[in-house]
């Protein structure tokens, strides 16, 4: 018997901490918060242990393009010099923030997670009326969308999700 990950998932809000159960929480920044989770998890999956070099390469190519850029602008015909080490340091706390809501919203190694229901069980199991190609892809693809937005989520409520979002198939 595999050792079962449980994953608990906490929202700050102005009255304080709470447990979300993510397969029914209905908050509007809790539901934004997992569409920005499920976006970033789209491009981790492309990069996957690769993200901090490709985060600091980034990084560099945007203070190197500040070095281009002209710091001076004009507001309402005055003119008003910004200095430079401000700017870096803004754009260097922007990569933090950016990076921090990795760990925040428990992205690391999220590029190696294994779907909850495989191929074979999917087919014959939860979806006995799926055909091959493209369209079992799509449904393998929500599946990992669908943990992706529903963190530490049972089988049985991504079951329900697959049957009816593919009724087709069921």
């Amino acid at each position: 018997v595999p050792d079962e990950v449980t994953i608990r998932c906490n929202m700050i809000s102005p009255s304080g901490t709470k447990e979300i159960d993510c397969e029914t929480e209905d908050d509007p920044v809790w539901l934004h918060a997992m569409e920005y989770r499920l976006t970033i998890s789209k491009i981790l999956g492309r990069v996957g242990a690769l993200w901090r070099a490709a985060l600091i390469l980034s990084l560099s190519e945007q203070l190197a393009k500040l070095n281009d850029d002209e710091l001076n602008y004009a507001i309402e015909g005055d003119f008003m010099e910004q200095d430079f080490q401000e700017v870096r340091r803004g754009v260097i706390e922007q990569y933090d923030a950016f990076a921090a809501s990795f760990l925040q919203l428990g992205l690391m190694g999220i590029w190696s997670q294994k779907p909850l229901i495989d191929g074979g069980e999917m087919k014959k199991d939860v979806l006995p009326g799926i055909p091959k190609g493209p369209v079992f892809r799509d449904v393998m693809d929500a599946q990992i969308d669908w943990m992706t937005l529903h963190p530490g989520g049972s089988k049985e409520f991504l079951v329900k999700h697959l049957a009816q979002t593919f009724p087709d198939f069921v």
